[in-house]
């Protein structure tokens, strides 16, 4: 994901953290410092990181399922509402969504637990009976915090938790577009309560509903684009006719060469292997600082997928995106038959909606 940066590894799993995640703690920092004072500042920092420790190993609870599954997990990111567990792909297995999806707000149950249970045998004197998120006790407060984010995330407002395993629940009986669209339908009714309810009493609900309705929609246009691409093999509309380009060679080439074809992105090929894609918005970024000798080895990405011509348009869709690449080889044993682009893909999804 754009404006965010890496911080570590956990189980294999890339973890990134959103700018705009640091810009939320400073907030946190200045508003609290300018009201309560310096210390009352640095403590709602540490407490607010704290709980996004937690937010953290709640996306971990779901990756970690979903790795037993075989799925490949992206990255986990760290956005000012919450936690993003980029999975590759949502299995079709209703039982296995609803699995990787509760092991989030489980995790946080079973934190509240760990806390609870610890807290009381070191300090016997807590009070854990109150509702607080100001208690005075780190421990008290994260209690809460956790019980709060585990009931929270099942409500049943798509994309979320809730939404997540209400989807996986309906497609039991249905099929997965259909289900889909009724978890999202039901997330849309739930975002604007959230949005309504947050003019008076928090605006941070407005935050979130604006998120729950957003995501609710463009992940149901997914679920609706995918069902269509499954119909359809990449070996037929894949792209056989398409200009190449070596590493060695300069942008200035690259230009020349654009002015006489229709493509965006070329193909880096060396010895006959496909070992690159030079996309239009790096060679517009490079001339853009004036390094037209700049040569194309320099700015190629080199992390693609490889589709196989008998894949199906789906997936070659979720691979590219999950690569970050708008056209791919279609290679099988060495052998390269074409290229696949995005534009081809979105293209073949616009037909299929028309008939």
């Amino acid at each position: 994901m754009r404006w965010s940066f890496p911080v570590g590894r956990l189980f294999g799993i890339p973890i990134r953290v959103h700018y705009t995640f640091l810009l939320l703690l400073a907030f946190i920092w200045y508003v609290e410092t300018t009201v309560l004072g310096a210390q009352a500042g640095l403590h709602s920092v540490i407490f607010w990181a704290l709980i996004f420790v937690c937010v953290l190993l709640h996306e971990l609870g779901h990756s970690l399922v979903a790795q037993s599954y075989g799925l490949t997990i992206a990255s986990i990111i760290l956005l000012p509402i919450g936690g993003v567990s980029q999975i590759t792909e949502i299995p079709r297995d209703p039982i296995k969504e609803v699995a990787i999806t509760v092991a989030g707000p489980v995790t946080n149950f079973l934190i509240a637990g760990v806390l609870l249970f610890f807290g009381k045998m070191i300090y016997p004197s807590l009070q854990f009976s109150e509702i607080s998120l100001q208690s005075g006790s780190t421990i008290v407060d994260l209690f809460w915090a956790n019980i709060m984010l585990g009931l929270f995330n099942i409500v049943p407002a798509y994309p979320m938790d809730g939404g997540r395993i209400l989807r996986g629940i309906i497609a039991m009986r249905k099929e997965y577009v259909e289900a889909t669209r009724l978890a999202a339908d039901v997330g849309k009714l739930f975002a604007i309560g959230f949005i309504v309810v947050g003019f008076f009493y928090n605006w941070w609900l407005i935050l979130i509903g604006i998120f729950v309705f957003s995501g609710a929609s463009s992940e149901a246009e997914a679920a609706v684009l995918t069902s269509r691409l499954e119909k359809l093999p990449v070996s037929s509309l894949m792209i056989t006719d398409f200009r190449t380009i070596s590493p060695g060679e300069p942008l200035t080439a690259v230009v020349e060469k654009s002015l006489h074809t229709f493509q965006n992105d070329f193909p880096v090929v060396e010895n006959g292997k496909f070992v690159g894609i030079l996309t239009r918005s790096s060679v517009i970024e490079s001339l853009h600082h004036h390094l037209h000798e700049r040569r194309v080895g320099d700015i190629a990405k080199r992390n693609f997928p490889t589709i196989l011509p008998e894949a199906t348009a789906a997936e070659a869709l979720t691979a590219m995106r999950s690569s970050g690449v708008t056209v791919a080889p279609v290679e099988q044993d060495g052998k390269l038959f074409g290229i696949i682009t995005m534009e081809k893909l979105l293209e073949a999804s616009d037909v299929l909606n028309d008939k």
